[in-house]
C-alpha cells in the first residue's frame, strides 16, 4: 500500500484510511459484480454493470430506510405504566 506522507502527520493518517476506504470499496464492487455475473451466467459490459449497480444500491438505500424505520430507539417506545 502507497503512503502518502506530508509533514502533518494527522494528513498522512487521514490519506491512508480514505485509500483503504476506497479499496475496501473497490473490492466490494467487485466481488458484486463477480456474484450477479456468476447468477447470469454471463459477463457484463460496463454499461450493464452500471446500471445494474445503480439498481442494487438504490435497493440498499430502502433496506437500510426500512430498517431505520423500524429500528425504535428505548426514548421512541411508550413507557410501560
Amino acid at each position: 500500500m502507497e503512503h502518502l506522507t506530508t509533514g502533518d502527520s494527522s494528513v498522512a493518517s487521514t490519506t491512508t484510511l480514505s485509500l483503504d476506504a476506497g479499496r475496501l470499496q473497490s473490492e466490494k464492487e467487485s466481488a458484486a459484480r463477480v456474484a450477479l455475473e456468476a447468477l447470469a451466467g454471463r459477463t457484463f459490459s460496463d454499461p450493464e454493470w452500471d446500471r445494474a449497480r445503480t439498481r442494487l444500491l438504490d435497493f440498499v438505500s430502502i433496506l437500510r430506510a426500512w430498517h431505520r424505520k423500524g429500528t425504535a430507539t428505548a426514548s421512541e417506545l411508550p413507557k410501560a405504566a
